[in-house]
């Protein structure tokens, strides 16, 4: 339990003050124990700071399994839509994990911008994949061609992604707009391409 409420803590300073901004000491006095007792739990300040990003970005596909698991049955059309609909959603009950991911995305610190690199790529890879076996189950075998099917999940991973950057700039302001443009080109995109096949 503390070292949830450590690495909760740690969140919260990390994304307001930055890592180098955020001390052991501050996160410490943030859950209420001396500073020496997150040597428990986590050897060195880095380790702490993966642990955090881990659990921001493991929070995002927990909640994306259980979306899934409401709307299994649905078409893939409605599936994928509902996905971004949701983020919205998402976004204002765990902005602060949101927030975290893209700040230090895009301005990683310098010593750990390899490693943050790679465990988003793994994260990235997890959530393709999700998607990926859903493609697979729905389509026959005889329309069903994996690398196309990879081609359109890389660009809604970028279209995701994307929806996430709006809420964290613009809130919920224009966010139903730009989910029903963004959905209607992608959607045409793959209707057109399963068209040329025929």
């Amino acid at each position: 339990m503390t070292s949830k409420l450590i690495i909760e803590a740690a969140l919260k300073l990390f994304t307001q003050h930055g890592y180098e901004g955020a001390s052991l000491a501050d996160i410490a006095k943030e859950v209420g124990i001396h500073k020496s007792s997150i040597y428990t739990h986590f050897q060195k300040k880095e380790d702490l700071f993966f642990a955090v990003f881990d659990y921001a970005m493991s929070d995002y596909r927990e909640h994306l399994k259980q979306l899934l698991n409401t709307i299994q049955y649905d078409s893939i059309e409605d599936i994928l839509y509902k996905i971004l609909c949701n983020v919205g959603q998402y976004y204002n009950h765990s902005a602060e994990k949101v927030v975290f991911q893209k700040r230090f995305l895009l301005f990683p610190p310098i010593s750990l911008q390899d490693e943050l690199k790679n465990r988003f790529a793994s994260f990235d890879d997890s959530l393709i994949q999700i998607l990926f076996s859903i493609f697979k189950e729905r389509l026959p075998k005889s329309e069903f061609q994996s690398q196309e099917v990879k081609d359109w999940l890389n660009a809604y991973s970028c279209v995701l992604d994307g929806l996430f950057s709006h809420m964290v700039y613009y809130g919920n302001v224009g966010f139903d707009e730009k989910v029903s443009s963004v959905w209607n080109l992608f959607w045409g995109g793959i209707q057109h391409s399963t068209l040329l096949r025929k």
